[in-house]
Protein backbone atom coordinates (compact mmCIF):
# COMPACT_ATOMS: atom_id res chain seq x y z
CA UNK A 1 0.00 0.00 0.00
CA UNK A 2 2.44 2.71 -1.18
CA UNK A 3 -0.34 5.31 -1.43
CA UNK A 4 -3.65 5.65 0.36
CA UNK A 5 -6.30 8.30 0.84
CA UNK A 6 -7.82 6.46 3.81
CA UNK A 7 -6.02 7.93 6.86
CA UNK A 8 -8.36 6.21 9.32
CA UNK A 9 -7.24 2.83 8.03
CA UNK A 10 -3.62 3.89 8.52
CA UNK A 11 -4.32 4.94 12.11
CA UNK A 12 -5.96 1.60 12.83
CA UNK A 13 -3.05 -0.34 11.34
CA UNK A 14 -0.35 1.38 13.40
CA UNK A 15 0.21 -1.17 16.16
CA UNK A 16 3.29 -2.55 17.96
CA UNK A 17 2.72 -5.92 16.27
CA UNK A 18 2.97 -4.47 12.76
CA UNK A 19 6.27 -3.32 11.30
CA UNK A 20 6.22 0.38 10.38
CA UNK A 21 7.17 1.75 6.98
CA UNK A 22 10.67 3.30 6.87
CA UNK A 23 9.28 6.50 5.28
CA UNK A 24 5.91 8.21 5.69
CA UNK A 25 4.78 11.16 3.60
CA UNK A 26 1.72 12.75 5.25
CA UNK A 27 -0.24 15.45 3.41
CA UNK A 28 -3.72 16.68 2.48
CA UNK A 29 -6.43 19.15 3.41
CA UNK A 30 -7.50 17.44 6.65
CA UNK A 31 -4.46 18.32 8.73
CA UNK A 32 -5.99 16.64 11.76
CA UNK A 33 -5.07 13.24 10.32
CA UNK A 34 -1.54 14.35 9.46
CA UNK A 35 -0.95 15.31 13.09
CA UNK A 36 -2.74 12.25 14.45
CA UNK A 37 -0.82 9.75 12.33
CA UNK A 38 2.53 11.37 13.09
CA UNK A 39 1.90 11.28 16.84
CA UNK A 40 0.63 7.70 16.79
CA UNK A 41 3.69 6.47 14.88
CA UNK A 42 5.96 8.09 17.45
CA UNK A 43 4.00 6.89 20.49
CA UNK A 44 3.73 3.34 19.10
CA UNK A 45 7.33 2.79 18.00
CA UNK A 46 9.33 4.98 20.38
CA UNK A 47 9.43 4.68 24.16
CA UNK A 48 9.74 7.78 26.27
CA UNK A 49 12.99 6.51 27.78
CA UNK A 50 14.60 6.04 24.36
CA UNK A 51 13.35 9.29 22.84
CA UNK A 52 16.15 11.48 24.24
CA UNK A 53 18.72 9.85 21.95
CA UNK A 54 16.60 8.42 19.15
CA UNK A 55 13.83 10.92 18.37
CA UNK A 56 14.49 14.03 16.29
CA UNK A 57 11.89 16.72 15.59
CA UNK A 58 12.69 19.18 12.79
CA UNK A 59 10.71 22.00 11.14
CA UNK A 60 10.85 22.76 7.44
CA UNK A 61 11.46 26.48 7.94
CA UNK A 62 14.47 25.96 10.22
CA UNK A 63 16.17 22.83 8.88
CA UNK A 64 17.90 21.70 5.71
CA UNK A 65 18.03 18.58 3.57
CA UNK A 66 21.57 17.72 4.78
CA UNK A 67 20.39 17.96 8.39
CA UNK A 68 17.46 15.62 7.65
CA UNK A 69 19.85 13.17 5.92
CA UNK A 70 22.24 13.25 8.88
CA UNK A 71 19.47 12.67 11.43
CA UNK A 72 18.00 9.82 9.35
CA UNK A 73 21.40 8.11 9.11
CA UNK A 74 21.93 7.76 12.84
CA UNK A 75 22.22 4.35 14.46
CA UNK A 76 19.78 3.67 17.34
CA UNK A 77 21.19 3.99 20.86
CA UNK A 78 19.69 1.54 23.37
CA UNK A 79 16.57 1.35 21.23
CA UNK A 80 15.11 -0.66 18.34
CA UNK A 81 14.99 2.34 16.02
CA UNK A 82 15.30 6.08 15.47
CA UNK A 83 12.48 8.36 14.35
CA UNK A 84 12.93 11.64 12.49
CA UNK A 85 9.88 13.89 12.09
CA UNK A 86 9.91 16.88 9.74
CA UNK A 87 6.90 19.10 10.36
CA UNK A 88 5.89 21.88 7.95
CA UNK A 89 7.91 20.07 5.28
CA UNK A 90 6.32 22.23 2.58
CA UNK A 91 8.71 24.99 3.68
CA UNK A 92 11.53 22.98 2.10
CA UNK A 93 9.90 23.65 -1.28
CA UNK A 94 9.90 27.44 -0.99
CA UNK A 95 11.73 29.15 -3.78
CA UNK A 96 11.95 25.92 -5.77
CA UNK A 97 9.86 25.26 -8.86
CA UNK A 98 10.83 21.58 -8.98
CA UNK A 99 10.18 19.21 -6.06
CA UNK A 100 12.87 16.84 -7.30
CA UNK A 101 15.32 19.73 -7.20
CA UNK A 102 14.46 20.63 -3.60
CA UNK A 103 13.77 17.19 -2.11
CA UNK A 104 15.86 15.11 -4.49
CA UNK A 105 18.83 15.16 -2.10
CA UNK A 106 16.78 12.90 0.17
CA UNK A 107 16.85 10.14 -2.46
CA UNK A 108 20.04 8.39 -1.24
CA UNK A 109 18.84 8.10 2.35
CA UNK A 110 15.35 7.02 1.29
CA UNK A 111 16.77 4.35 -1.05
CA UNK A 112 19.05 2.99 1.67
CA UNK A 113 17.07 3.65 4.83
CA UNK A 114 17.02 0.53 6.99
CA UNK A 115 14.34 -1.02 9.13
CA UNK A 116 15.75 0.61 12.24
CA UNK A 117 14.90 4.13 11.05
CA UNK A 118 11.61 5.93 10.40
CA UNK A 119 11.43 9.23 8.52
CA UNK A 120 8.11 11.12 8.67
CA UNK A 121 7.58 14.09 6.32
CA UNK A 122 4.52 16.16 7.27
CA UNK A 123 3.19 18.59 4.67
CA UNK A 124 0.60 21.25 5.54
CA UNK A 125 -1.45 23.30 3.05
CA UNK A 126 0.68 22.27 0.06
CA UNK A 127 0.85 18.61 -0.92
CA UNK A 128 3.63 17.10 -3.05
CA UNK A 129 3.11 16.19 -6.67
CA UNK A 130 2.65 12.43 -6.97
CA UNK A 131 4.25 12.51 -10.40
CA UNK A 132 7.60 13.79 -9.10
CA UNK A 133 10.47 11.30 -8.92
CA UNK A 134 11.00 11.80 -5.18
CA UNK A 135 7.33 11.12 -4.41
CA UNK A 136 7.35 8.01 -6.58
CA UNK A 137 10.43 6.82 -4.70
CA UNK A 138 8.73 7.37 -1.34
CA UNK A 139 5.70 5.41 -2.54
CA UNK A 140 8.01 2.59 -3.63
CA UNK A 141 9.76 2.15 -0.27
CA UNK A 142 7.34 3.79 2.15
CA UNK A 143 3.78 5.11 2.45
CA UNK A 144 2.16 8.28 1.14
CA UNK A 145 -0.98 9.14 3.12
CA UNK A 146 -3.23 11.80 1.63
CA UNK A 147 -5.96 13.09 3.95
CA UNK A 148 -8.53 14.57 1.58
CA UNK A 149 -11.10 17.17 2.59
CA UNK A 150 -14.12 15.51 4.16
CA UNK A 151 -17.34 16.22 2.27
CA UNK A 152 -20.53 16.93 4.22
CA UNK A 153 -22.33 13.89 2.87
CA UNK A 154 -19.47 11.58 3.92
CA UNK A 155 -18.94 12.77 7.49
CA UNK A 156 -21.05 10.06 9.13
CA UNK A 157 -18.72 7.30 7.95
CA UNK A 158 -15.86 8.98 9.84
CA UNK A 159 -17.68 9.23 13.18
CA UNK A 160 -17.90 5.58 14.23
CA UNK A 161 -14.20 4.79 13.54
CA UNK A 162 -13.14 7.95 15.35
CA UNK A 163 -15.32 7.06 18.34
CA UNK A 164 -13.81 3.57 18.39
CA UNK A 165 -10.34 5.04 18.91
CA UNK A 166 -11.71 6.34 22.23
CA UNK A 167 -13.29 3.00 23.11
CA UNK A 168 -16.81 4.12 22.21
CA UNK A 169 -19.62 2.47 20.21
CA UNK A 170 -22.22 5.04 19.09
CA UNK A 171 -25.79 4.19 18.17
CA UNK A 172 -27.13 5.29 14.78
CA UNK A 173 -29.05 8.15 16.45
CA UNK A 174 -25.94 9.30 18.34
CA UNK A 175 -23.95 9.39 15.09
CA UNK A 176 -26.68 11.56 13.55
CA UNK A 177 -26.50 14.00 16.48
CA UNK A 178 -22.73 14.31 16.20
CA UNK A 179 -22.92 14.85 12.42
CA UNK A 180 -25.69 17.43 12.80
CA UNK A 181 -23.94 19.52 15.44
CA UNK A 182 -20.30 19.27 14.37
CA UNK A 183 -20.35 18.82 10.62
CA UNK A 184 -16.90 18.23 9.09
CA UNK A 185 -14.84 19.71 11.95
CA UNK A 186 -12.93 16.50 12.66
CA UNK A 187 -10.68 18.12 15.29
CA UNK A 188 -13.67 19.19 17.36
CA UNK A 189 -15.25 15.79 16.87
CA UNK A 190 -12.18 14.12 18.34
CA UNK A 191 -12.32 16.47 21.32
CA UNK A 192 -15.99 15.71 21.97
CA UNK A 193 -15.37 11.94 21.75
CA UNK A 194 -12.59 12.35 24.30
CA UNK A 195 -15.04 14.12 26.63
CA UNK A 196 -17.49 11.25 26.25
CA UNK A 197 -14.86 8.62 26.95
CA UNK A 198 -13.81 10.46 30.10
CA UNK A 199 -17.34 11.06 31.38
CA UNK A 200 -18.97 7.70 30.67
CA UNK A 201 -18.43 4.70 32.95
CA UNK A 202 -16.94 1.63 31.17
CA UNK A 203 -20.24 -0.27 31.05
CA UNK A 204 -21.90 2.52 29.02
CA UNK A 205 -19.16 3.07 26.45
CA UNK A 206 -20.29 0.16 24.28
CA UNK A 207 -23.69 1.72 23.59
CA UNK A 208 -23.47 5.50 23.51
CA UNK A 209 -26.88 7.05 22.87
CA UNK A 210 -27.85 10.50 21.66
CA UNK A 211 -28.83 11.33 25.26
CA UNK A 212 -25.26 10.55 26.36
CA UNK A 213 -23.86 12.72 23.58
CA UNK A 214 -26.01 15.72 24.47
CA UNK A 215 -25.48 15.32 28.21
CA UNK A 216 -21.72 14.91 28.36
CA UNK A 217 -20.50 17.09 25.49
CA UNK A 218 -20.92 20.69 24.40
CA UNK A 219 -23.23 19.74 21.55
CA UNK A 220 -26.44 20.80 23.28
CA UNK A 221 -25.42 24.43 23.35
CA UNK A 222 -27.51 27.07 21.66
CA UNK A 223 -26.65 27.92 18.08
CA UNK A 224 -24.63 31.04 17.35
CA UNK A 225 -24.26 33.30 14.34
CA UNK A 226 -21.00 31.47 13.57
CA UNK A 227 -22.90 28.20 13.26
CA UNK A 228 -25.17 29.95 10.76
CA UNK A 229 -22.19 31.28 8.83
CA UNK A 230 -20.69 27.78 8.59
CA UNK A 231 -23.99 26.26 7.43
CA UNK A 232 -24.38 28.95 4.78
CA UNK A 233 -20.79 28.49 3.64
CA UNK A 234 -21.58 24.83 3.01
CA UNK A 235 -24.95 25.80 1.50
CA UNK A 236 -26.63 23.29 3.80
CA UNK A 237 -30.24 24.37 3.33
CA UNK A 238 -31.86 22.31 6.08
CA UNK A 239 -29.27 23.20 8.71
CA UNK A 240 -29.17 26.90 7.71
CA UNK A 241 -32.93 27.25 8.00
CA UNK A 242 -33.04 25.40 11.31
CA UNK A 243 -30.36 27.63 12.82
CA UNK A 244 -31.94 30.77 11.36
CA UNK A 245 -35.31 29.93 12.88
CA UNK A 246 -33.72 29.25 16.28
CA UNK A 247 -31.82 32.55 16.18
CA UNK A 248 -34.91 34.41 15.01
CA UNK A 249 -36.93 32.95 17.89
CA UNK A 250 -34.40 34.34 20.36
CA UNK A 251 -33.78 37.78 18.86
CA UNK A 252 -33.03 39.27 22.28
CA UNK A 253 -29.93 37.08 22.69
CA UNK A 254 -28.82 37.35 19.06
CA UNK A 255 -30.29 40.47 17.44
CA UNK A 256 -30.19 40.66 13.68
CA UNK A 257 -27.99 43.76 13.96
CA UNK A 258 -25.31 41.42 15.32
CA UNK A 259 -25.88 38.71 12.70
CA UNK A 260 -25.70 40.84 9.56
CA UNK A 261 -22.14 42.20 10.15
CA UNK A 262 -20.77 38.68 10.65
CA UNK A 263 -22.38 37.45 7.41
CA UNK A 264 -21.36 40.62 5.57
CA UNK A 265 -17.73 40.14 6.60
CA UNK A 266 -17.78 36.53 5.41
CA UNK A 267 -19.30 37.22 1.99
CA UNK A 268 -17.15 40.32 1.45
CA UNK A 269 -14.03 38.23 2.07
CA UNK A 270 -15.44 35.45 -0.10
CA UNK A 271 -15.79 37.91 -2.98
CA UNK A 272 -12.14 38.92 -2.51
CA UNK A 273 -11.19 35.23 -2.53
CA UNK A 274 -12.83 34.80 -5.95
CA UNK A 275 -10.22 37.16 -7.38
CA UNK A 276 -7.24 35.53 -5.68
CA UNK A 277 -4.53 34.72 -8.27
CA UNK A 278 -4.16 31.34 -6.54
CA UNK A 279 -7.41 29.73 -5.38
CA UNK A 280 -5.73 26.83 -3.60
CA UNK A 281 -6.18 26.71 0.18
CA UNK A 282 -2.73 28.16 0.70
CA UNK A 283 -3.29 30.85 -1.94
CA UNK A 284 -6.61 31.95 -0.40
CA UNK A 285 -5.05 32.04 3.07
CA UNK A 286 -2.32 34.30 1.78
CA UNK A 287 -4.71 36.51 -0.21
CA UNK A 288 -7.05 37.01 2.78
CA UNK A 289 -4.17 37.20 5.27
CA UNK A 290 -5.57 34.35 7.35
CA UNK A 291 -3.36 32.91 10.06
CA UNK A 292 -4.30 29.22 10.03
CA UNK A 293 -5.92 26.63 7.81
CA UNK A 294 -8.95 26.22 10.11
CA UNK A 295 -10.06 29.78 9.28
CA UNK A 296 -9.92 29.21 5.53
CA UNK A 297 -12.22 26.16 5.37
CA UNK A 298 -15.45 28.17 5.22
CA UNK A 299 -14.04 30.23 2.35
CA UNK A 300 -12.98 27.14 0.41
CA UNK A 301 -16.51 25.75 0.91
CA UNK A 302 -18.04 29.03 -0.30
CA UNK A 303 -15.83 29.11 -3.39
CA UNK A 304 -17.18 25.70 -4.37
CA UNK A 305 -20.84 26.45 -3.72
CA UNK A 306 -21.33 30.08 -4.81
CA UNK A 307 -20.41 32.17 -7.82
CA UNK A 308 -18.88 35.65 -7.73
CA UNK A 309 -22.05 37.12 -9.25
CA UNK A 310 -24.27 35.55 -6.59
CA UNK A 311 -21.94 36.73 -3.82
CA UNK A 312 -22.19 40.28 -5.16
CA UNK A 313 -26.00 40.02 -5.01
CA UNK A 314 -25.82 38.65 -1.46
CA UNK A 315 -23.67 41.57 -0.31
CA UNK A 316 -26.19 44.00 -1.83
CA UNK A 317 -29.07 42.17 -0.13
CA UNK A 318 -27.24 42.21 3.20
CA UNK A 319 -27.05 46.01 2.94
CA UNK A 320 -30.76 46.11 2.15
CA UNK A 321 -31.62 43.88 5.14
CA UNK A 322 -29.42 45.99 7.39
CA UNK A 323 -31.39 49.05 6.33
CA UNK A 324 -34.69 47.19 6.89
CA UNK A 325 -33.62 46.18 10.39
CA UNK A 326 -33.06 49.87 11.19
CA UNK A 327 -36.51 50.92 9.98
CA UNK A 328 -35.40 52.62 6.78
CA UNK A 329 -38.23 51.11 4.71
CA UNK A 330 -41.96 51.25 5.37
CA UNK A 331 -42.25 47.45 5.06
CA UNK A 332 -39.33 46.85 7.40
CA UNK A 333 -40.88 43.71 8.95
CA UNK A 334 -40.06 41.97 12.19
CA UNK A 335 -36.40 41.00 12.83
CA UNK A 336 -37.20 37.29 12.54
CA UNK A 337 -38.85 37.85 9.14
CA UNK A 338 -35.83 39.77 7.89
CA UNK A 339 -33.43 37.02 8.95
CA UNK A 340 -35.46 34.25 7.32
CA UNK A 341 -35.81 36.32 4.12
CA UNK A 342 -32.06 36.90 4.11
CA UNK A 343 -31.16 33.23 4.56
CA UNK A 344 -33.62 32.18 1.84
CA UNK A 345 -32.13 34.76 -0.54
CA UNK A 346 -28.61 33.47 0.13
CA UNK A 347 -29.57 29.84 -0.41
CA UNK A 348 -31.67 30.38 -3.56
Amino acid sequence: MPYTDKPQDVLRDITPKKEPYPVYLLAGEEEYFTDKIEKKIVSTYMTEEASDFNYTLLYGNSTSIPEIVTASSRVPIMSDRTIVVVREAQELLKGQSDEDQSLGALSPIIKNINKYNILILCFKQKKPNRRSAITKLIEKVGLYVESKEIRDYKIEQYIAPLAETHGLQLTFEAIKVVAEHIGTDIQRMDSEMEKLATALPPDQRQRVTQEHVLKYTGLNKEYSVFDLRKALAQKDRARSMRIAMMLAADARRTPIQMIIPVLFSYFANLLVAFYSPDRSQQGVMRHLDLKNSFMVKDYMAGLQRYGAGKVTQIISYLRYCDARSKGMYSDDGEPEEILIDLVLFILN
